[in-house]
């Protein structure tokens, strides 16, 4: 039995039909069709009717589906295994180590890639930048950086540190509306916040019982576009102190919220902690996290950062 063929096979039973599955296996829609009436023809069924709604899996690739997850699942934990072997004979850590966050995150971690590239210069970095979590049981990342400590026995996770968010204003916008200096922000000026699609991260879950029935008045699904938005003017906005710190163009209009600072969790899959590659790079990360623990939580601010307090603008440095 071809393991590709019954690849094929789940691929199209998940997407329900030919063009999804192939843009999911990275392959074209007549390659699928391909291998599928193959397998077909090798076990003398016909897997698929094809009704209005797509194809529906027959008795037979109903009764097929659970032998082929167990296969599956197999050949990932052989792919997650093999990850271990990326020693080379002189003791040397080579490979590519996959790394999902999202884009606050992946922002910090790109003022570190000169730092981790020398540290491990023969081992390769990927970013997957997304808010979806990625799946390390399908080996869509080898490490994921998440807020939240996952409740799946087979993955492990370490605190690697923690992030602050603050209020945050351009410097023309804060000039030109006095009322972004206190608590009148709220309903007198301009917000960006986010779009009803991702109401449920922090920083807006912060913000919106505070405009007390208002929205946004721009509203975004990127938190780089926030910041971007807020340094040219738009409004105010609720940003993570560690990428919204370092901006020339910003003022800091509160201290770091307490309520909001978020634990940082560093996750790998249990087949995948032994790998050579894997361990050095959360390793790696480990102390990078550690030593800027002050810039995460908005506690030590680059000397070009500049602040309000007292009505006064004043520099840090």
């Amino acid at each position: 039995m071809n393991w590709d063929d019954l690849r094929m096979f789940l691929a199209v039973a998940r997407a329900g039909n030919l063009s999804a599955a192939a843009r999911r296996l990275k392959v074209t829609q007549p390659t699928v069709g391909r291998r599928l009436r193959g397998l077909e023809d090798s076990l003398g069924a016909r897997l698929f009717d094809r009704l209005p709604e797509g194809l529906v899996p027959t008795a037979a690739g109903t009764e097929l589906l659970p032998l082929a997850e167990t296969m599956e699942r197999s050949a990932l934990a052989v792919d997650r295994h093999q990850a271990s072997f990326t020693q080379d004979a002189n003791g040397v850590v080579r490979g590519v180590v996959r790394i999902s966050v999202w884009e606050t995150i992946a922002q910090f971690l790109t003022d570190h890639l000169t730092v981790l590239r020398g540290r491990l210069p023969e081992i390769e970095i990927e970013l997957a930048v997304t808010h979806v979590q990625a799946d390390l049981m399908r080996r869509e990342a080898d490490l994921l950086i998440r807020e939240c400590r996952p409740d799946n026995p087979n993955l492990i996770a370490r605190k690697i540190g923690a992030y602050s968010f603050a209020v945050y204003g351009a410097h023309d916008y804060v000039a030109a509306h006095p009322a972004a200096r206190g608590e009148a922000r709220y309903s007198q000026c301009a917000w960006v916040g986010y779009d009803e699609e991702h109401a449920y991260f922090l920083n807006h879950t912060w913000l919106a019982p505070r405009l007390q029935g208002r929205t946004p008045a721009i509203r975004v699904n990127n938190g780089i576009i926030l910041q971007d938005a807020v340094r040219k003017g738009a409004g105010l906005g609720v940003l993570p102190c560690v990428t919204a710190d370092p901006d020339r163009a910003l003022v800091r209009l509160s201290p770091p919220l307490d309520e909001i600072t978020r634990d940082l969790h560093l996750v790998v899959h249990r087949d995948l902690r032994r790998s050579p590659a894997v361990r050095a790079v959360s390793t790696a990360l480990a102390d990078i996290f550690r030593s800027e623990a002050a810039r995460l939580q908005g506690q030590e601010p680059f000397p070009a950062i500049r602040t309000h307090s007292m009505g006064q603008i004043r520099s840090l440095g």
